[in-house]
């Protein structure tokens, strides 16, 4: 029943077009596939990641968790350029409760999932929304890069498409 919530889910979603916004919560058990830097050599990992897993908890500092969604393709320039800064700020604020997801799709344009994880050196989550699109539809559909900041409690406080020059 667990791994077929999260396709439920993404039927409801799609059967009502829901699209989430600042204010809004994630759904529980809100999931895609795991395709670049998972943990591959534990048998036991399922093959999906799940947002749930930062709802209400704590990292090893005692801070709540702040869950940054990366939204991207393989093949575009200003995703490419994010990709690094993102990893950066990660490194630089995970002590403090910071945790980056990625979800992309649209691969090999030129990077496959594993080899966008591999090039820009990423440590955190990359998933695959190449199925169906489900999470840049329900995050997203503004255009790519998009980042959405999740709080402790799922709840959508920022959410923002493009990649500033800065």
């Amino acid at each position: 029943m667990k791994k077929l919530l999260p396709l439920i889910l993404i039927c409801i979603t799609r059967l009502f077009g829901q699209q989430l916004n600042v204010g809004d919560t994630l759904p529980l058990g809100f999931g895609l596939p795991w395709c670049g830097n998972s943990p591959e050599e534990n048998p036991f990992v399922i093959d999906s990641f799940y947002l749930d897993s930062y709802n209400g908890n704590i990292n090893e500092s005692g801070q709540h968790y702040v869950i940054w969604i990366n939204l991207f393709t393989s093949w575009c320039p200003y995703c490419q350029t994010e990709a690094p800064y993102t990893e950066g700020y990660l490194q630089e604020y995970i002590d403090d409760g910071l945790a980056v997801v990625g979800i992309g799709w649209d691969w090999g344009l030129p990077e496959d999932c594993k080899g966008w994880a591999e090039y820009y050196e990423l440590t955190y989550p990359i998933l695959d929304d190449a199925i169906d699109g489900t999470g840049f539809e329900m995050l997203g559909a503004g255009g790519v890069p998009h980042n959405v900041v999740l709080n402790h409690d799922m709840e959508i406080v920022y959410s923002m498409a493009g990649f500033p020059d800065e």
